[in-house]
Parts: structure tokens; C-alpha cells; sequence
């Protein structure tokens, strides 16, 4: 198996993992249901785990963060399974500092759609941000 992911399909996960930071994808339950396969979860940068269930719960009625990603990189794990890796930078308010980190997500084939089953968040150093990606 190559790890050599197709440009079509890096674009395709690119653009699912960022309609995730979306308010109106955020706060739809329906929407998160085509994303997130039944089985994902989440070790976020703090070092905290969530379900799809706790996702569910939380993600509707959270103040969406303000949330900056570039970098991306994919690759192949399975012809099922794709690794997207990329740096992202956040913050919960305008009046506080940005939060850094590099993030991983693994993105599944289900039944014709790709889905996110995985997704990790690691602080890192402050990088420049590129805020034409």
C-alpha cells in the first residue's frame, strides 16, 4: 500500500476537517452525524477524551472558537484509511492568547463517505501563521 494520498481526496478531508470548525456545522447534530463516525473520539490538546456522544452534547451549545489551520499533509494508511496532519492555532475569545498545536485526525471510508474516527490535538512552540491558507 502507498502512503501517496490523492490531491482529490487531501482537499475533500481538508475541506470536512474545517466545515468541523464551522458555527453552523458546530451547532448542527446533523451535520456532526455525517462527519463523525460512531466510534470516534477525541484526546484534545489539554489531554482530555471525548466520545461522538459527549461531541454531540457539547459542540451545539459551545461559543465557537476562533481557529486559524495551514500546513496540511495526508497520507494513506489503508485504501480505507487516511492520515491529515496540519498546525492549528485557537483561541476562545479575542481578548485571549493564541494556543498552538499540531493536530492529527484519521479520517475512515464508511460505506462510500469519509469520516472522521480520530483526532488529537498536541500543543507545539507559537509558529507564524500563513492566513492565506
Amino acid at each position: 500500500m502507498s502512503d501517496k494520498i490523492k490531491s482529490d481526496l487531501l482537499e475533500l478531508l481538508i475541506e470536512q476537517e474545517r466545515q468541523l470548525l464551522e458555527p453552523s456545522v458546530r451547532q448542527s447534530n446533523d451535520m456532526l452525524e455525517q462527519l463523525l463516525s460512531n466510534d470516534f473520539y477525541e484526546i484534545s490538546a489539554n489531554g482530555l477524551i471525548f466520545n461522538k456522544q459527549y461531541v454531540l452534547s457539547r459542540l451545539p451549545d459551545e461559543k465557537v472558537p476562533q481557529f486559524y489551520n495551514q500546513a496540511f499533509q495526508g497520507r494513506m494508511l489503508t485504501a480505507q484509511l487516511a492520515q491529515l496532519s496540519y498546525h492549528a492555532a485557537y483561541r476562545r475569545n479575542v481578548k485571549y492568547q493564541l494556543n498552538y498545536s499540531i493536530r492529527m485526525s484519521l479520517w475512515r471510508l464508511e460505506y462510500g463517505k469519509w469520516r472522521l474516527v480520530f483526532h488529537q490535538g498536541t500543543p507545539c512552540a507559537e509558529f507564524k501563521l500563513h492566513l492565506d491558507e
